[in-house]
């Protein structure tokens, strides 16, 4: 962390003043990443671990092998997740329901790490829209060419706080990961634009978007770094400044609700 203070530090000194700037980026042991996800479709929870690299290192980020990671629930269901590939971890029986919470538990060597994560009332995802945007200025993109603005919509529920994350898959690669809260416009009908500046797509491409409904914890995690793109089920970064891991600095765990739409093109 120590050194992405001191590199925001020189990006402000360097828009100020001209000086030589000696940035002082100092190795770090290296930390378990933590990528946690469990939908509310039925289908398993998968907790990705890695190990986070220094800055003048390849993007390569070690998996982290042998691991116990166990799951529970509110309920008192649990279990201890299978290793299915190097470093992804799943779960065999138990599954995401709105309203329950899961307390997840990372065991490696000395290291423990936990996190719990509640999934909220689902929100249905009523429609996704998807428009060709000409010139700049759009949403979906700049200059002269054909581009798309994409857009989402949902009645968003008067009665409680919500927060959700929007996911952009094209041909099966996640490309950007957008969030919401409903501070501005709690109860009725929602319309976000997805705003992307370098949305390609091209007959026979298809464009899948997800809608997640998501916790407080996990909104709070995507929020401090932005929309990114990310893993197998979401953004991360070897340096985020913000996580629901107990007894670690990188990563999340999310709970949430599944919904999918797309538009093949």
């Amino acid at each position: 962390m120590k050194k992405i203070i001191y590199l925001i530090s020189a990006l402000f000194l360097t828009i100020s003043c001209t000086e030589e700037i000696d940035i002082d980026l100092n190795s770090s042991d290296p930390q378990i990443v933590v990528e946690g996800n469990l939908p509310n479709n039925g289908q398993p929870a998968l907790i990705k671990l890695s190990k986070s690299v220094n800055f003048d290192e390849n993007n390569d980020f070690p998996k982290v092998e042998g691991a116990t990671v166990e799951l529970s629930d509110n309920l008192g269901n649990s279990e201890t997740l299978d290793e299915i590939s190097p470093g992804l971890y799943s779960s065999n029986t138990l599954t995401g329901i709105a309203g329950n919470t899961y307390y997840l538990t990372v065991n490696k060597e000395d290291k423990t790490l936990k996190s719990h994560s509640t999934i909220p009332n689902q929100v249905p995802f009523e429609r996704l829209i998807v428009e060709k945007s000409n010139g700049a200025g759009g949403p979906g993109g700049m200059g002269s060419t054909t581009n798309y603005d994409v857009f989402v919509v949902y009645n968003d529920p008067g009665s409680e706080t919500n927060y959700y994350r929007f996911v952009e898959i094209i041909n099966g690669e996640i490309k950007s990961s957008y969030i919401f809260d409903d501070r501005l416009n709690n109860g009725g009908k929602t319309k976000n634009p997805l705003i992307s500046f370098n949305r390609n797509l091209n007959s026979g491409d298809t464009l899948q978007v997800i809608m997640q409904c998501v916790d407080e914890n996990v909104y709070d995690y995507f929020n401090s770094f932005g929309n990114l793109t990310g893993g197998p089920g979401g953004s991360s970064t070897p340096a985020n400044p913000y996580t629901n891991i107990e007894g670690g600095v990188l990563g999340y765990f999310n709970a949430h609700t599944y919904e999918m739409k797309q538009v093949i093109f």
